[in-house]
């Protein structure tokens, strides 16, 4: 499907991404954030001409980003944290090496641990455990996958198959939730700001495990009776429980 195509198949709510990326050129530069300026131009620069499943263009998705993580008012939300914002999708969707990026080695490394390298021989499920465990690695990384996951879980239900969608879920349930809360321990000053974030990202993801009967692991989520165990399409392996839906 060519560009001109896929924008015409966009749906939801379709928002302007001249309007952020004024608001952030202004924002940031007020802020002092040198690196996270550059990065504005780098990332609509390298976006130009993509657009993601719903239809928007690709830019849209990094400064939605941008424009919430800014709306935080976070001291944790630094000039290293918004430009690997602007930047997380660059590499993985440009095919850029991480090391070639015109940015500080800081920068560089939050990019780094948000960008998918799967390694030979791994499997899908190994190379999805030992990315969301690397992510404690760089707590910028962290916040910037955050925000990213609640981002994607509000809008993947649109266009994607459901089955696509619940695997999603059982992804942050087993995996990126505790990261979160080992994040948590190992960086105790930065609890408001993670509470914050695995709030949002746990209420989106509870929903749409209501909503397609997933069911979870959290112990402090009840799941309905009518509740199936999807887990095998993350992990490949099927349970009883999955095998008898």
């Amino acid at each position: 499907m060519g560009d001109s195509e896929k924008k015409m198949t966009g749906v939801g709510r379709q928002f302007s991404a001249d309007k952020m990326y004024v608001f952030l050129k202004g924002a940031l530069t007020g802020a002092g954030m040198t690196e996270a300026v550059r990065a504005l131009a780098y990332m609509r620069k390298h976006h130009e001409g993509q657009y993601r499943d719903d239809g928007q263009p690709y830019a849209v998705h990094p400064l939605m980003m941008a424009c919430y993580a800014m709306s935080l008012e976070s001291e944790f939300i630094d000039d290293v944290v918004m430009a690997g914002t602007l930047l997380h999708d660059v590499c993985e969707e440009t095919n850029t090496p991480v090391d070639e990026l015109p940015f500080s080695a800081e920068v560089r490394r939050a990019v780094k641990y948000v960008t998918l390298t799967r390694f030979k021989d791994e499997t899908k499920f190994e190379h999805k455990k030992r990315y969301m465990n690397e992510l404690l690695e760089c707590q910028a990384s962290v916040i910037i996958k955050a925000i990213d996951k609640m981002f994607n879980l509000m809008t993947m239900s649109a266009v994607f198959p459901d089955d696509k969608v619940r695997k999603n879920v059982v992804e942050v349930d087993v995996l990126f939730l505790p990261v979160l809360r080992e994040a948590k321990q190992k960086w105790p000053e930065m609890s408001r700001l993670l509470w914050v974030l695995r709030t949002g990202v746990r209420g989106l993801n509870d929903t749409l495990a209501l909503q397609l009967g997933v069911m979870l692991t959290d112990e402090e989520f009840v799941n309905l009776p009518t509740a199936v165990d999807y887990s095998y399409l993350l992990t490949g392996v099927q349970t009883p429980t999955s095998m008898s839906t």
